[in-house]
């Protein structure tokens, strides 16, 4: 089980992490300061999936995975970034 701190916000944009057998199973969210974090499964990451390439900002929990130390986030909300406006989705 993962222990997740520091609420954050987030700006930038989904993309394809992880593929399996030619489809995407894990996305991350490159943020517009060159950071990627792994977005970890839960139901708000499974909407997510359909919004690969579009820019968004999300909210919540930061941590380090344990397995490699890379950034992943755990998704409360997250909100697409379309034009001038954004349009929340989740």
């Amino acid at each position: 089980m993962n222990q997740y701190f520091n609420k954050s916000i987030l700006k930038g944009i989904i993309t394809p992490y992880h593929w399996k057998d030619n489809k995407v199973v894990e996305i991350s969210i490159q943020t517009i300061h060159e950071e990627e974090y792994i977005v970890d499964k839960n139901d708000v990451c499974n909407e997510m999936f359909q919004f690969i390439n579009y820019p968004v900002e999300v909210s919540g929990y930061i941590n380090k995975r344990k397995s490699d130390g890379k950034n992943m986030i755990q998704v409360e909300k997250c909100v697409a970034v379309i034009s001038s406006n954004a349009d929340e989705f989740l």
